[in-house]
């Protein structure tokens, strides 16, 4: 009875004796072998490369990975001795509470330039409520700058705004705002060279896995030369090139103007009889040069006004010649006369439904810009009742035809 007893409390004593001693050595794991390990090899001077050698020798597959490996590595020798982990912050919050709505919208109207990985830096926020903070909740879309061409300051501003104005009112004071938009000639100049690079969306095609990648050779230098043109509702009036080299200026504009008016003798009698036509071109230096305004007075020219720093409300520049050059971008000539040839023809090809639709382009352009107060307007969704409806003419026409 007594012996009995005396070996259960000898057993007991000895399980305490063991559990004593795994407490004050613990085990250490092989993670935290590793790390002690690297530990002494960094302070033995060892470079990254050598300390992950000695542990893949020492512990084989085991061994933990490379950035594991450089990051402890750094961090030993940047003085960190520690060889736990950090404290973490834990799994982002994302709960959307009026609170963090409230955080995302003042994050946001601070600096619209942040990215989702940002604002949650900032905040704690998960990205995915971030994003669904500002698509649902704030009604918000990331949109890249649009260029345009220069910052206006207030006075311009104000002039476009009163130019545009101007000219609406004039169309609408005309008994028949469409013949009197038949009489506007409009103008102007552009450059065109014997190659055009292409878009970076017109050089893509489609390839499979395991196809190269496209290439495209690098072009020759190319040559260049300075056309002119002049169009109304019904189509092209008046095609000049200039010869290679040389540019636009007073003169050679006042002579392009006394051709301008031969070609609206013979191909619009109507327009030159009553002499009803109406000049419009934009505020290029050789347009409103003191020469050629004194000539346009001497030959009683009526002009329509063209707000400055506008390029956006001229018809040339908005429509004909970006659809031109679209057609010849990519294409290789070996001459300036055969990119005069193909300009030409392409010119001459197109639709008369095209000259009349930038008409009204040009008129509603007129009408955003009175809206939005003379600033530039491209890529914003600006809503006006558009004085003409595309296409109505040719809708009716083809109604009587039938």
């Amino acid at each position: 009875m007594h012996s009995s007893c005396f070996l259960s409390i000898l057993t007991i004593f000895a399980l305490l004796f063991h559990l004593f001693l795994f407490f004050a050595n613990p085990k250490l794991s092989v993670k935290d072998e590793q790390r002690v390990s690297l530990k002494f090899l960094v302070k033995s001077g060892r470079s990254l490369i050598e300390a992950w050698r000695k542990l893949r020798g020492v512990f084989g597959e085991s061994t933990m990975c490379k950035t594991q490996v450089q990051f402890w590595h750094k961090r030993f020798r940047e003085g960190d001795n520690e060889t736990v982990d950090k404290p973490r912050s834990g799994q982002p919050r994302s709960r959307r509470t009026a609170e963090n709505i409230e955080t995302i919208r003042g994050l946001v109207e601070h600096d619209g330039h942040l990215s989702l990985r940002e604002m949650s830096k900032c905040t704690g926020l998960s990205t995915h409520l971030i994003r669904t903070v500002l698509k649902k909740d704030l009604c918000m879309r990331r949109r890249c700058a649009k260029f345009i061409p220069r910052t206006l300051s207030e006075p311009q501003q104000w002039t476009r705004m009163t130019v545009a104005q101007d000219n609406i009112d004039q169309l609408c004071a005309s008994p028949d705002p469409e013949a009197f938009l038949h009489h506007i000639v409009t103008g102007d100049e552009t450059w065109l060279s014997t190659f055009m690079t292409e878009t970076k969306e017109r050089s893509t095609s489609w390839v499979k896995p395991d196809q190269l990648r496209p290439k495209k050779p690098l072009r020759d230098p190319v040559k260049k030369t300075m056309m002119t043109l002049f169009f109304d509702c019904q189509g092209v009036i008046m095609i000049e090139f200039l010869p290679p080299k040389e540019k636009i200026d007073s003169s050679l504009y006042v002579k392009t103007l006394a051709k301008l008016k031969e070609c609206i003798r013979k191909k619009r009698p109507q327009l030159w009889s009553d002499k009803s036509f109406i000049l419009h071109h934009d505020n290029a230096s050789p347009h409103t040069s003191f020469e050629t305004t004194k000539k346009m007075k001497e030959w009683g020219l009526d002009i329509l006004e063209h707000p400055p720093n506008s390029p956006n409300l001229a018809p040339c520049d908005f429509s004909i010649f970006p659809k031109l050059k679209k057609e010849l971008r990519g294409k290789q000539f070996q001459t300036i006369k055969q990119v005069q040839d193909a300009a030409r023809k392409l010119l001459l090809k197109m639709p008369k439904d095209i000259f009349l639709d930038t008409m009204h382009d040009m008129v509603l352009r007129w009408q955003k810009c009175a809206h939005v107060n003379g600033n530039y307007f491209e890529g914003d969704h600006v809503v006006v009742d558009p004085l003409f409806v595309k296409g109505a003419q040719n809708s009716s026409s083809d109604e009587e035809s039938d």
